[in-house]
């Protein structure tokens, strides 16, 4: 009984960082793809992820046969201390330890200290698949998205469509990597095959991923969307090509087909298989969709993993064998663990600290600049009534003198009248009327009250008159007269008056100016100037 409770807190220390550090980078390549909003995709996820774990229990020489070369380890507790305590160390150094490297590795750790370890040959391949792996993922991922590049090349299809059709192979392909991915780690939760059963596994593996999931769904979802909306910001292809080549390199390295190579079998990192795919994608396409010092971190963090969990794994062993030895060399890493920790927290509050102060310039910064815009809009608002004030105070003036001008000439023609009616001379008497008509005809013109009311019109419609002299060079002035009347809504009789032309002038002219705009007889032209 002691074993098997020793098995399940060792699988559920592992398990937590695998669902907090791998599963993360999978949900976020298929939020990416778009497959993870679809409801088939989010109702199957579940049921593939525990598939995966439930599966190699039954089919270990099939699937995982890693599980029959690793060694039996004599103390379990150490593997799931071990993993932990490397991929904390490696977390601060890079945002993708490689977990199941480090698991494998303490599992090896303990077997040593008690005596059982791996024969060199099965270590050589064990470390050569662990580089192998992501040199295959990159390349794959490389060759897949040279493919879909030649599959599009000449098609001319519209990116809604495209992307529709690729949705299904989106779904697919996350779905494969979700499972290929399950499968691929489970040997977390399923290595107890070696000691207690399948029938046992089975039962507690999915017993240990709930209690995980329940307790890490809250950080997990927030870390796939960050990953989904900001490190994976591109195109279909890219994002399809490295779900395939994951899924891919997942399903061979769960299979016996590398002992052809030299190789083995072996839980592979998501984080690692991640970079190594951008890796290869941005190589083909020419453009980096990953920084190259976060490739550089991932590619220390996947050596540097094994290599802590290994020895840690290996002191525990030994200090729970009641070794001195292992005493000592444990408590100095655990030192060594602790400094590098309070450093690293040190640092973080420094970088934590400059960014306060970054984000208090930058908001400072905003608001002087937005105090600014408010001031300049404010002093344009103000400029712009008081141009408006004064046009109001020049059109009542305008007002005031006409009504003055006008009382004087009916003053005059009145007095003008008056000695008409004294006249006796009949000659006299019609020549002074035909003068008093040819005068009453050229105050009918309102010639100067017409160029003031083009005058005022210019100015309020200015902005307009603007437009419509940079779209339509070759109109008259006749034209732009018509134009900026229609746009004030005069009707073809008030204008024939304003312009002193007949309404069927009127009805000619705006065809001219319908011609001019390049208008059709179905469009209607007062709301065509409107837009302008």
């Amino acid at each position: 009984m002691e074993g098997i409770l020793y098995i399940i807190i060792s699988s559920l220390l592992a398990g937590i960082l695998l669902v907090t550090h791998d599963l993360p980078v999978i949900g976020g390549s298929v939020l990416a793809s778009g497959a993870g909003e679809r409801t088939c995709v989010r109702i199957l996820t579940p049921i593939i992820l525990l598939a995966g774990l439930v599966v190699p229990c039954f089919l270990p020489t099939v699937l995982l046969p890693v599980a029959n070369v690793l060694p039996e380890p004599g103390n379990i507790l150490p593997i799931g201390i071990a993993t932990v305590s490397a991929a904390l160390i490696v977390g601060r150094f890079s945002h993708y330890p490689a977990v199941p490297f480090a698991f494998v590795a303490a599992i090896v750790g303990t077997g040593l200290a008690s005596g059982t370890g791996l024969n060199p040959h099965t270590g050589i391949s064990f470390a050569l698949s662990w580089l192998v792996a992501p040199a295959i993922c990159a390349c794959l991922a490389a060759v897949i998205y040279l493919l879909f590049a030649f599959g599009q090349r000449g098609k001319k299809v519209h990116l809604a469509v495209q992307e529709a059709r690729m949705m299904p192979l989106a779904a697919f392909s996350g779905l494969l990597l979700i499972a290929s991915f399950a499968i691929n780690n489970s040997l977390i939760f399923t290595w107890i095959p070696l000691s207690e059963g399948a029938v046992f596994a089975a039962i507690t593996a999915p017993a240990c991923a709930i209690p995980i999931w329940l307790f890490a769904h809250k950080h997990v979802t927030q870390a796939k969307w960050n990953l989904a909306d900001n490190e994976l910001d591109t195109n279909t292809q890219s994002i399809l090509s490295l779900l395939l080549a994951m899924a891919a390199t997942f399903i061979l390295f769960s299979c016996p087909l590398p002992g052809l190579l030299g190789l083995t079998a072996t839980p592979l990192p998501a984080g690692s298989l991640y970079l190594a795919a951008l890796l290869g994608i941005s190589i083909v396409r020419q453009r980096a969709l990953v920084d190259g010092a976060e490739v550089l971190k991932g590619g220390i963090a996947m050596l540097l993993s094994p290599v802590l969990a290994l020895m840690f794994a290996y002191c525990l062993g030994k200090i729970m064998d009641g070794g001195s030895a292992g005493t000592l060399i444990v408590l100095g890493m655990a030192l060594m663990a602790a400094a590098m920790m309070i450093y690293s927290r040190w640092q973080n509050r420094r970088t934590m600290h400059r960014q306060i102060v970054a984000n208090r310039e930058q908001q400072i910064y905003s608001t002087q600049k937005s105090l600014s815009a408010l001031e300049v809009k404010a002093e344009m608002t103000e400029r712009d009534l008081l141009n408006k004030l004064d046009i109001k105070r020049k059109e009542l003036v305008d007002f005031a003198v006409g009504v003055s001008e006008q009382k004087e000439f009916m003053e005059k023609v009145y007095e003008d009248l008056r000695e008409i009616r004294t006249m006796e001379n009949g000659g006299e008497k019609n020549a002074a009327t035909d003068a008093l008509l040819n005068t009453l005809r050229e105050r009918m013109y309102f010639t100067r009250e017409m160029n003031d009311f083009y005058a005022r019109s210019e100015v309020l419609n200015k902005d307009f008159n603007m437009r419509l002299a940079e779209r339509f060079p070759g109109l008259t002035d006749g034209e732009r007269k018509l134009t900026n009347l229609l746009r004030q809504g005069f009707s073809s009789k008030y204008i024939a008056s304003l312009m002193n032309i007949t309404p069927k002038s009127v009805e000619i002219n705006r065809s001219r100016l319908r011609s001019k705009l390049g208008l059709t007889r179905s469009e209607n032209l007062i709301q065509f100037i409107k837009t302008i």
